[in-house]
C-alpha cells in the first residue's frame, strides 16, 4: 500500500461515498466467522502474523499506535494480551508497523516515520518462544528510507538468521542478520531504480514492494520473489545474502504489456508457478496474474510466461479522475466524486496453500478464496466480506477507509486470519454450501454436501454415530456407530467437488477405522487443503472438516 499519508490526507478531505456493485458479487460460498477484534478506537490498522499453533496473533498498524498481540486461544473471542510500541525514537517522533512476519520463535515488525522524518526507520525483531502473549524485544535494526514490509527467513532457525527488508524510501532490498543487526547486501534490479514510462502511468514509485522467500524444491537455491511498483517482478538468488543475484525477470511496462502497480508475488510450493497481484488503485482494478515458473529455478536467468490471473468481477471503475487532479493542482466536483473509488477493489496480499488454492485479501471485497487448479481460469471457491450481509455483498461500508481487507492467511488450525484497515483481526472458516456443489465436474457423484460447516474441527458426530479424522494420516478416520447397519463415507473438497467415496457395507456397532484413496481432479492429486468428509449409517449421519 501507498505511504500512510496518502490515508490521512484523503480521510480528512473526503467524506466518503459508496454505491453497491452488481449483486453478483454476492454469490458463492460464504466463509463462517469465527471472532473479531479491533484493538483500540480509531485504528487504523496494517497487516496481521499469526500462530495458530502458540495460539496468538499479531496485528501492524499503519498509524503510530503500535503493534497488538492478540490471545486466539478462544477464537471465538480473541483479547488484546499487550501492545508493543512505535513510540521509539521518543514520544514525539513515533513510526508506523506497516507489516509483520512471524516464523518460528522470531517476530519481525517493519517500520517508516510516522510523526516526523526523524523517527525510526528500520525493523524490529521480538523472540515471542518464551512468552507469545509478551514478546522481548531482541534487537532493532535501522535502515534508512525506512521499511514498508519485511519477511523473516524460512529457514531461521536453522542456519538462516535473516530478515529482507523492503524500502519505499530507498527503493531496495536490504539483508540483515536478525541475530547480529549486521547489514549483508542490498539489491534492486536495474530497472528498479527510476522509473522508465512518463508520468502518469510510472509515478516515480518503482520501489521493492514486497519479497517471498522460498527454497526451490530442485535446485537448491533460496529464492526471493520481489514485486516491483512499476517493472514487475524480480527473482533474485539470495542463497548467498551477502551476494543476491537476479536471475529471472516478469517485466511490467504500461506502454507495451498495460501492466503496472506490482505489489505481492507468492510462488507455489514446487515454484512452478507465481501469482502476482496489482494494486493499482485507479482507473482500473488490481487482480492476480498467474506465471509459469518452471523454468525458474536459479540455475539460469529466465524469463516467466502469462498464462491466466484472477480478479473481483463486476466492480466499477476505481478513481477515475484521480490521475487528473495529480497532475493538474485543480480540484472540481467530478473529482471530489472520483475519490471515493480509490484503491477501493484491488486484490491486496496473499497467501498459497498447495499448489491449487490461492487467498487473496481484496480490500473492499474482502477474503477470497480462489481455485487455482486450472492455472489458466482460476476461479472463486469462498468468500469472506467483513461487517456485510452475505446477500447485500458490497452494500455496506464498502467506500474508501471502511472495509479495506489488508492481508488474509491460512493458519496451520485450518482457520483463516485477516486484518482490516478499519475493523482489526477477523479469524474465520471455510465451509461448502450445496452452491458450491453445483460446480462439480460431470460424472462425479452427485451426493450433496451442501450444510456442511466447520462444525467441531476435527470432530463431527450426529444422533448415534461420531466422525474423526486421524491426525498425520491423510484422508484417515475413527468412526464410531452405535448400532448395526451400512455406512458410507465421502470426502469433498471446499468447492464440494467429490475426492473419495467408500461404502463400507454392514458394519457392527462400536469403532472402526477407515481409509479412503483420493482420486485426481483436473488431473491432479488432491493438495494439501481443507476437506470435508460425511458419514452416512444407519444410525444417524456426521460432517468432520480436516486438513490434508
Amino acid at each position: 500500500m501507498r505511504p500512510a499519508r496518502i490515508f490521512t490526507a484523503l480521510g480528512a478531505l473526503l467524506t466518503v461515498l459508496c454505491s453497491p456493485p452488481p449483486s453478483a458479487i454476492g454469490a458463492g460460498n460464504p466463509m463462517t466467522l469465527v471472532g473479531t477484534l479491533a484493538p483500540w478506537p480509531a485504528g487504523q490498522y496494517s497487516n496481521v502474523a499469526a500462530d495458530a499453533t502458540r495460539h496468538v496473533a499479531y496485528l501492524g498498524s499503519y498509524d503510530d499506535q503500535g503493534v497488538a498481540v492478540i490471545d486466539t486461544r478462544d477464537p471465538a473471542n480473541p483479547i488484546l494480551s499487550d501492545r508493543l510500541s512505535t513510540h521509539i525514537t521518543s514520544e514525539l517522533l513515533t513510526s508506523d508497523s506497516a507489516d509483520l512476519d512471524r516464523v518460528g520463535r522470531y517476530l519481525a515488525v517493519s517500520h517508516q516515520t510516522w510523526s516526523a522524518p526523524s523517527a525510526f526507520e528500520g525493523i524490529s525483531v521480538y523472540d515471542i518462544g518464551t512468552d507469545p502473549y509478551h514478546p522481548s524485544l531482541l534487537r532493532r535494526i535501522a535502515i534508512p528510507g525506512g521499511v514498508h514490509t519485511v519477511q523473516i527467513d524460512p529457514e531461521v532457525e536453522s542456519g538462516r538468521p535473516y530478515a529482507y527488508a523492503n524500502s519505499e524510501g530507498n527503493l531496495k532490498v536490504t539483508i540483515v542478520n536478525i541475530l547480529t543487526g549486521a547489514t549483508l547486501s542490498q539489491y534492486a534490479s536495474s530497472e528498479g531504480i527510476g522509473c522508465v514510462p512518463p508520468p502518469p502511468y510510472c509515478q516515480g514509485f518503482n520501489f521493492a514492494h514486497e519479497g517471498f522467500i522460498q527454497r526451490h524444491p530442485r535446485s537448491g537455491r533460496v529464492l526471493d520473489y520481489v514485486s516491483y511498483w512499476d517493472s514487475g517482478l524480480r527473482i533474485v538468488d539470495v542463497t548467498d545474502p551477502a551476494n543476491p543475484i537476479e536471475v529471472g525477470a516478469f517485466d511490467y511496462n504500461f506502454f507495451t504489456n498495460g501492466l503496472t502497480s506490482g505489489h505481492y508475488a507468492a510462488p507455489t510450493p514446487s515454484a512452478n508457478w507465481v501469482y502476482l497481484e496489482d494494486e493499482i488503485g485507479l482507473l482500473e482494478t488490481g487482480g492476480v496474474h498467474v506465471l509459469d515458473t518452471s523454468g525458474c529455478d536459479g540455475s539460469s536467468y529466465c524469463t516467466p510466461t502469462l498464462v491466466g490471473g484472477w480478479h473481483i468481477n463486476g466492480h466499477p471503475v476505481q478513481g477515475a479522475a484521480l490521475n487528473a487532479l495529480i497532475h493538474s493542482g485543480k480540484f472540481v466536483p467530478a473529482i471530489f466524486a472520483a475519490f471515493k473509488r480509490a484503491f477501493t477493489f484491488d486484490a491486496h496480499n496473499l497467501d498459497v496453500r498447495g499448489e491449487n488454492e490461492l487467498l487473496a485479501a481484496n480490500y473492499a471485497m474482502g477474503i477470497r478464496l480462489i481455485d487455482t487448479s486450472n492455472k489458466t481460469a482460476p476461479v472463486e471457491a469462498a468468500f469472506y466480506l467483513p461487517n456485510a450481509n452475505e446477500s447485500d455483498a458490497c452494500k455496506q461500508g464498502c467506500g474508501f477507509n471502511t472495509r479495506l481487507t489488508w492481508g488474509s492467511y491460512f493458519g496451520s488450525d485450518g482457520r483463516i486470519y485477516a486484518s482490516d484497515l478499519g475493523r482489526g483481526l477477523f479469524i474465520v472458516e471455510e465451509r461448502v454450501r450445496g452452491a458450491a456443489h453445483a460446480a462439480a465436474p460431470a460424472g462425479q457423484s452427485a451426493y450433496d454436501p451442501a450444510g456442511m460447516s466447520a462444525g467441531e474441527g476435527t470432530r463431527g458426530s450426529g444422533s448415534g454415530v461420531r466422525l474423526r479424522a486421524v491426525p498425520g494420516e491423510d484422508f484417515a478416520f475413527s468412526l464410531t456407530t452405535s448400532r448395526e447397519g451400512p455406512v458410507r463415507i465421502a470426502v469433498y473438497d471446499i468447492q464440494g467437488r467429490l475426492v473419495s467415496a467408500r461404502d463400507l457395507g454392514a458394519l457392527p456397532a462400536g469403532v472402526h477405522s477407515v481409509s479412503l484413496t483420493p482420486r485426481a481432479l483436473d488431473g491432479r492429486s488432491p493438495s494439501r487443503g481443507i476437506y470435508f468428509a460425511q458419514v452416512e449409517s444407519g444410525s444417524g449421519t456426521a460432517t468432520v472438516k480436516f486438513v490434508n
